[in-house]
């Protein structure tokens, strides 16, 4: 994972390289869905939030999803992956087809599109030696993406 948090400063850091790296994330994400063309996965709908102890729920699941996700596929798979090749980037590039296809029941295209955020998630591993970025940047993703998806899509264009 990285090691252990000396204080607050330290998780400080890790929360302040999360949250460009979202924003990269994100911009990543919506350039890669249009390159692909529409969406033919069957709608998540029936999986979102719809009142406050859902939202409760969506948000503990998230956190679970983005700290086991890259415990399981950045901080165990892509280190066993380099250690057994000796090559970050193919180690890289392994775990994030894995990642993709962990996915399938998104649709094809989505995989892809997972597929390349996973290999983000791997170079943010690689550069900072620690999956906890990833792990807030993670859930966060996958908490804004839900609440979004319900609330705030009248509100907000992104």
């Amino acid at each position: 994972m990285g090691g252990r948090w000396a204080g607050a400063k330290d998780i400080a850091r890790d929360v302040a390289i999360a949250i460009p790296f979202w924003v990269v994330w994100q911009a990543t994400a919506l350039l890669t869905h249009r390159l692909l063309g529409p969406n033919t996965a069957k709608s998540i709908g029936g999986f979102l939030p719809r009142g406050p102890s859902e939202v409760a729920v969506w948000i503990a699941v998230c956190a679970t999803a983005g700290f086991c996700e890259e415990f399981v596929f950045r901080g165990y798979l892509q280190q066993q992956l380099q250690a057994w090749t000796g090559r970050p980037a193919l180690a890289l590039l392994i775990q994030s087809v894995c990642f993709g296809i962990g996915h399938a029941y998104q649709g094809i295209k989505n995989v892809v599109v997972i597929t390349v955020l996973g290999a983000l998630y791997g170079l943010l591993a690689l550069w900072r030696r620690s999956t906890r970025p990833g792990m807030f940047a993670h859930a966060w993703s996958d908490v804004y993406g839900g609440l979004r998806m319900q609330f705030l899509s009248r509100l907000l264009p992104f």
